[in-house]
């Protein structure tokens, strides 16, 4: 049986302000001097105003994109990289046998607050094909767990994130998850689901170099567990946002 994950993405951008002073109890996005000045709207505009500024407005070339002015303030970007689909390797469908690969996407954004990454299915179970399926994982607990195990008459498939950003729920003691901050390979799997979970978060940023965020996928069928054989699909959504 061959197993395909099929990765789209959505790489949303959002305008962050970037603090020029700041400290546990206060942040200056941008500072000028100047005279005056508001905020109005109506139902047809929406103006900022203020005296003393020159030379206020966007220009670009193909080079450079400048917003200048204290109104245009300065926008944050974020990238993520779109890697190929990952074939599973055939597993048996009477022995009882397993298959784990990864799939690792590149993240990169100038935003000082960092990024946070999610991933969702569009479909419950994930795993299908048309004629059987896999479970999606579900842990012992409502922490991830440390193994993945399932019951030898069951068949599942789940994930694990890997990376310098893993959330903390993923991270591990070496014997439980959500504890800690150490990373086993290989360890701490969850189940996917159509409501969007963080694996990777940060609180800076990490431009230009970026950081690679990986994720292991693992589909088992247990030793007294018949799988249908047929070629299984699960087409993930990863979600990659500022903070």
């Amino acid at each position: 049986m061959i197993f395909l994950l099929i990765s789209s993405f959505i790489i949303p951008l959002y305008v962050i302000l970037a603090e020029t002073m700041q400290s546990a109890n206060y942040k200056i996005p941008s500072d000028t001097v100047n005279v005056g000045g508001q905020s109005s709207s109506s139902s047809n505009y929406m103006l900022g105003d203020t005296l003393g500024e020159t030379g206020t407005g966007d220009s670009n070339s193909a080079n450079y994109y400048l917003h200048a002015g204290f109104w245009q303030m300065q926008e944050s970007y974020i990238a993520i990289s779109n890697p190929s689909d990952l074939i599973l390797t055939p597993i048996g469908g009477i022995n009882g046998e397993a298959s784990e690969g990864t799939i690792s996407w590149q993240v990169i954004t100038d935003n000082s607050a960092g990024y946070s990454m999610s991933i969702k299915v569009t479909t419950t179970p994930a795993l299908t094909s048309g004629l059987d399926s896999f479970a999606d994982y579900i842990p012992g607990g409502a922490d991830p767990d440390y193994n993945f195990s399932i019951v030898s008459t069951a068949s599942a498939f789940g994930f694990s994130p890997e990376g310098v950003d893993t959330s903390t729920r993923f991270k591990d003691n070496g014997l439980i998850c959500n504890t800690d901050i150490g990373e086993t390979l290989g360890k701490c799997w969850d189940g996917l689901s159509t409501s969007p979970k963080v694996i990777f978060q940060r609180t800076t940023s990490n431009h230009q170099a970026g950081s690679a965020a990986t994720v292991r996928f693992r589909a088992e069928s247990g030793s007294n567990h018949i799988q249908t054989a047929g070629s299984y699909t699960a087409p993930i959504i990863v979600t990659a946002i500022t903070l």
